[in-house]
């Protein structure tokens, strides 16, 4: 380690061990300060590039901002971007074509880190770059339906689409892509880029340390404020066991974790000098289930077995201490599209058993059905070192067991696990999708949305679903949306393309000295206004 670091740490790291610091007797603290605040985080980022990770990009939107995020409301709410566009406000012109144009104002006076000014020329460069290159982004999202970005001057961005499109309030809550630094180069292999990227966010990349942390630094003058945030630096220490990560968030020696598991909750709620912050997530823990890797799968009745035979009420009272709530789809309760009339799948293995013998899966001698020859088996793959997710593959793998169904597990690293959904190199998958305040669900079940256009991990191909998920991404009236969308969820169920189990209640433990932090239920993150953050002595 070079020797500016080393005095860093002496004389800033205030409540880290010798394994988080480096150093052989690098003091103890008494706890977080503006100094510096350090984060329990369950994965190392599999890059720093938004549009490219694979996983919640909490440490990337502290560098890079949007030109909107979402609120601790779920409001979407303007950032780098002057107003939201809107019809009402002229900012969106509904063309007669069929197609839509979106004029975006930027703040003026916002710079890049390293002063260039953040212009509409970074707008178009990340559409260009996106759709004209041979760069793969972790998913195309509404960017496929661009056919060009005009910039008639340097704080105007005009979007034109080809088609409407609803969700195009979020097109760019992951930021644009410096022009400037990066024409012209391969975004494959931008590696100074996509381990430090230039951004306009209240921190920039000081340190990574390959399987140990990510050290963020306050940028000087921050463009909302015209200073540096008041924590100086944000120490991201990746700690993927779930009992390490709470074990040092006990002792002091980390200051915050978020995203608590569950299980854990309990323990932490008389723990001096911690808050615990919860907000119901915008979000949902479920079992992917791959069709084009398992043919099993194509059998709805196949699917529908699988859901039935899982004892989610349970799951939630044992394994998760009842801290979260039974779901029965992708959009939650807290979302104005959400539909409660769905088909659901309550514990019950006599249906599950007749939908198995209904579909010509037979049990053999072993206990284990099959058909033609093959066995009705698969692998279940999940996060390693995430206690609860452990114990719940644990629990599937049994109740599949008794309807004559073998499933392995195989647990992953939090940060390999994502390369591997991406590629749809899996039979199913434990983990969660953590949504946006936008209800969009084309990317995640349309029939062409497969990686990298979207996030169809289940391959699912379904005419009708396709057909209700465009019209409702066509529908710029929120009403006509909102019911094409229910549509949807009640065709998602009918479909069971994956055993949905519970929604993702948010915790957050941080110091109770923490000043500015109110949690976030969607996929911005709990960081998502971290400029705003203090420390305050009590």
């Amino acid at each position: 380690m070079p020797m500016p670091m080393r005095r860093w740490l002496w004389s800033a790291c205030t409540a880290l061990t010798v394994t988080a610091c480096g150093g052989s007797d690098a003091p103890r603290g008494t706890g977080a300060s503006n100094d510096l605040l350090v984060i329990g985080y369950d994965r190392e980022p599999d890059t720093m590039n938004r549009y490219a990770t694979h996983i919640l990009e909490d440490i990337e939107s502290c560098v890079v901002e949007g030109l909107v995020t979402n609120d601790e409301q779920m409001r979407i709410v303007p950032l780098l971007a002057a107003g939201i566009p809107t019809v009402e406000n002229g900012g969106v012109t509904l063309r007669p074509d069929g197609g839509m144009d979106v004029t975006w104002k930027l703040r003026p006076g916002v710079t890049w880190h390293d002063g260039v000014p953040h212009t509409s020329a970074d707008v178009q460069f990340t559409v260009d770059a996106i759709n004209k290159g041979d760069w793969k982004p972790e998913s195309v999202d509404g960017f496929d339906r661009i056919t060009g970005v005009d910039t008639p001057d340097s704080l105007t961005a005009v979007v034109h689409y080809r088609e409407r499109y609803a969700p195009y309030q979020l097109q760019f809550v992951r930021g644009t892509l410096p022009r400037h630094v990066l024409a012209g180069r391969d975004l494959n292999t931008a590696n100074d880029y996509n381990r430090a990227p230039l951004g306009t966010g209240p921190y920039r990349v000081k340190e990574w340390k390959t399987g140990e942390y990510v050290l963020l630094e306050a940028v000087p003058r921050y463009w909302r404020t015209g200073r540096a945030p008041k924590i100086r630096q944000l120490l991201f220490r990746f700690l993927t066991n779930t009992t390490t990560r709470i074990n040092l968030l006990k002792s002091g020696e980390v200051h915050m974790v978020a995203l608590v598991p569950w299980d854990q909750v309990r323990g932490l709620r008389t723990v001096p000098g911690l808050r615990l912050n919860t907000v119901v997530g915008n979000g949902y823990e479920h079992v992917t289930l791959n069709q084009r890797q398992v043919p099993a799968f194509a059998d709805v009745r196949v699917r529908r077995a699988l859901a039935h035979a899982v004892d989610r009420p349970l799951l939630v009272k044992t394994i998760l201490d009842g801290q979260v709530e039974i779901v029965n789809g992708p959009i939650q309760p807290l979302n104005p599209a959400y539909e409660p009339n769905v088909a659901r799948y309550d514990y019950d293995t006599a249906t599950a058993n007749r939908l198995l013998d209904e579909a010509g899966w037979r049990r053999g001698a072993s206990g284990v059905r099959a058909k033609a020859g093959t066995p009705l088996a698969f692998t279940l793959i999940t996060q390693s070192g995430f206690a609860i997710r452990e114990n719940v593959s644990q629990s599937l793998q049994q109740a599949f067991r008794a309807i004559g169904v073998d499933m392995q597990i195989r647990l992953i690293d939090g940060t390999a696990i994502s390369s591997l959904w991406f590629k749809g190199e899996f039979d199913a998958m434990l983990h969660w999708w953590q949504m946006g305040a936008d209800p969009e669900l084309t990317l995640f079940f349309a029939h062409d949305r497969t990686p990298p256009a979207g996030r169809n991990i289940n391959f699912v191909n379904d005419t009708a679903l396709s057909g209700l998920l465009y019209a409702s991404d066509r529908a710029i009236e929120t009403t006509t949306r909102h019911d094409l969308l229910r549509r949807a969820q009640r065709r998602i169920a009918e479909l069971a393309p994956e055993i949905v189990l519970y929604n993702t209640a948010k915790v957050d433990a941080v110091p109770v000295t923490l000043n500015g932090f109110t949690g976030n239920p969607t996929n911005a993150g709990p960081f998502w206004n971290v400029h705003a953050w203090e420390i305050v002595a009590r």
